[in-house]
């Protein structure tokens, strides 16, 4: 029996979702059929269905209204690519009428709208995952597995830190307004997932943050202005006792920045940026001199990528790879939705559930709440929302 899935939202994240779908289809792992498509704008909605009939070759059905559709459809599950303030609102409906979940990163646009998502899907008994995608590079997947294997004994500290962007809207003009999540939410989300994917449940934030750019320019020379940070610079203690040093800096001139280092007893390793191919760089500590490790894979004999990420990469045991960006993301998107559609069909916990999405959510909000509350804060405390004066601004702006 084929699997229905709908998408919901048609902008730039949609069509991107609908080539991991072609790649997916094209390796031979497409596990669900893309019946219906929504979006509340019809030129967006027109150029999906051609899009999707031209990749997939078959043209979804349209709609213009979430309500509509799922009444006159019986869909198994929806992916929903929306801007983040109408997830909560598109996957509690999508729950009511027994379809499961998986909505693009930030989960919901407040910590508040994400523990209600996720009590919604466990009241339903219905899947919630969270589409996070740099953590499926098969670099990272190698790098976990150097990790746990000790390649680097007891890690210690993590950094987290890049720059670049300048004074330019980075995608879309909505992510710099705080009020659609802001830029630092949205970027900041895949790197405190991806900290937590190598080292484990983060505890306690703290941070500093700014806005450098108040107005940001697009590819047309229109001015857009910005109400959200595009600086954060903060600590995390993981439960390990490990730390994490962040840098976002979205705003950065000059020279630019990614650098992801694990240190431990036993040495560092150096994580290059995601989507890149590029190799890991394993430096062990022996007899008190430093060392630099060749043959990755020889550390990890039994490191194998899964059966999706293996036939889209095209190899299981890969310590780098060679592919245009597109195709790479292309790739990564299509993990997630075959991953998505295999936990609901197996009964089992997607790899990023609606709690881990949550997670990453929070600790971020985290790093922003803190410097208004002038000390530090616990992962707990932002998820029980008793202080939260950030997004109270939010709400306070979403209100006026």
């Amino acid at each position: 029996m084929s699997f229905a899935m709908g998408l919901v939202g048609c902008g730039v994240m949609g069509r991107r979702h609908v080539i991991g779908m072609k790649q997916l289809k094209a390796a031979g792992k497409l596990n669900f059929d893309l019946v219906a498509v929504c979006d509340i704008m019809p030129a967006n909605l027109e150029k999906m269905v051609d899009h999707a009939e031209e990749l997939l070759g078959e043209r979804p059905q349209a709609f213009t209204d979430f309500d509509t559709m799922i009444s006159t459809l019986k869909l198994d599950g929806i992916i929903v690519t929306t801007s983040p303030e109408m997830h909560v609102d598109v996957a509690e409906k999508a729950f009511a009428a027994g379809i499961h979940v998986m909505v693009e990163k930030p989960i919901t646009l407040t910590v508040a709208e994400g523990v209600r998502l996720v009590e919604a899907g466990k009241k339903a008994n219905l899947k919630l995952a969270v589409a996070e995608n740099y953590r499926r590079d098969p670099i990272n997947r190698l790098g976990k597995a150097l990790v746990d294997s000790g390649a680097i004994g007891t890690p210690f500290l993590a950094t987290q830190e890049s720059s670049g962007g300048g004074e330019f809207v980075i995608i879309t003009p909505w992510r710099h307004r705080k009020d659609r999540g802001g830029i630092v939410i949205d970027m900041g989300v895949h790197y405190t997932d991806i900290l937590e994917f190598y080292l484990g449940p983060i505890d306690t934030v703290v941070g500093m943050n700014s806005i450098v750019d108040k107005e940001r320019t697009d590819a047309q020379g229109n001015k857009h202005p910005v109400d959200a940070e595009d600086l954060s610079v903060g600590v995390m203690r993981f439960e390990s006792g490990a730390l994490a040093n962040w840098l976002l800096n979205v705003a950065g001139r000059g020279e630019g920045l990614f650098s992801r280092v694990i240190y431990g007893t036993g040495g560092s390793l150096s994580i290059p940026g995601d989507r890149s191919g590029k190799p890991l760089r394993l430096v062990q500590r022996r007899e008190g001199k430093d060392t630099p490790v060749e043959d990755l894979l020889a550390l990890v004999p039994d490191f194998h990528l899964d059966e999706v990420t293996a036939a889209l990469f095209k190899g299981d045991r890969l310590a780098t790879y060679d592919l245009p960006w597109a195709e790479i993301d292309a790739n990564l998107l299509g993990i997630e939705q075959a991953d998505f559609v295999d936990a609901v069909l197996n009964d089992r916990e997607p790899e990023v559930t609606g709690e881990q999405g949550l997670r990453s959510l929070a600790l971020v909000f985290g790093v922003l709440e803190s410097e208004l509350l002038n000390r530090m804060v616990t992962l707990q405390e932002i998820l029980l929302g008793e202080e939260q004066p950030y997004q109270d601004e939010i709400l306070r702006g979403m209100q006026a």
